[in-house]
């Protein structure tokens, strides 16, 4: 999208259901209200290019503008980061929230099994755990979840923990179930 003296307006909206749940305008990210319908969205790309004639969107916000790194998230906060989560990540945060714990080889079997993708392999978590961890810093909040390694029957194992202070929100953002 044209900006001002023929620069560029980079936008980038995360789409889920037919709605922009997330927007990044410049690389930086706007902060939704609401999500955005797609028949609303062009109005929205539209004011955005009007503003662009005016405004130096590429500079805006430069300088530290990111929460400091490991913020507690809100129960809103989960729900916006879970609505953007795609189907893996999903099915990797439900596993951690209904176990707890559990061991690289266990939480493989249950993303296959939940995925109906008996080849999912490591190479797979590992996608889905960058992508989460990313996003994560990004927003500058605190892990969810932690991976330590544990000697298991004479090996090496990844065991993958959720951070206890948020096991019953996600259950309930994911599952519908877990403590009010």
């Amino acid at each position: 999208m044209e900006s001002g003296e023929g620069g560029q307006v980079e936008i980038n909206p995360v789409i889920r259901g037919g709605k922009v749940v997330r927007l990044e305008v410049c690389g930086r990210e706007w902060p939704l209200k609401a999500e955005i319908s797609m028949e609303e969205f062009l109005k929205v790309m539209e004011g955005i290019q009007l503003l662009a004639k005016y405004v130096d969107l590429g500079k805006i916000g430069t300088g530290p503008a990111r929460p400091l790194k490991g913020a507690r998230w809100s129960r809103e906060e989960l729900r916006a980061f879970l609505r953007e989560r795609n189907e893996a990540q999903r099915a990797f945060l439900e596993v951690l929230a209904e176990k707890g714990e559990v061991t690289r080889k266990e939480l493989l079997q249950e993303l296959r099994s939940k995925l109906g993708r008996p080849d999912y392999s490591g190479k797979d978590l590992a996608g889905i755990i960058a992508g989460i961890n990313r996003r994560i810093g990004a927003l500058g909040k605190e892990q969810l979840f932690e991976i330590e390694r544990r000697r298991i029957g004479g090996h090496l194992d990844g065991v993958y923990r959720l951070k206890e202070a948020y096991r019953d929100l996600l259950l309930e953002l994911l599952l519908g179930t877990g403590k009010p």
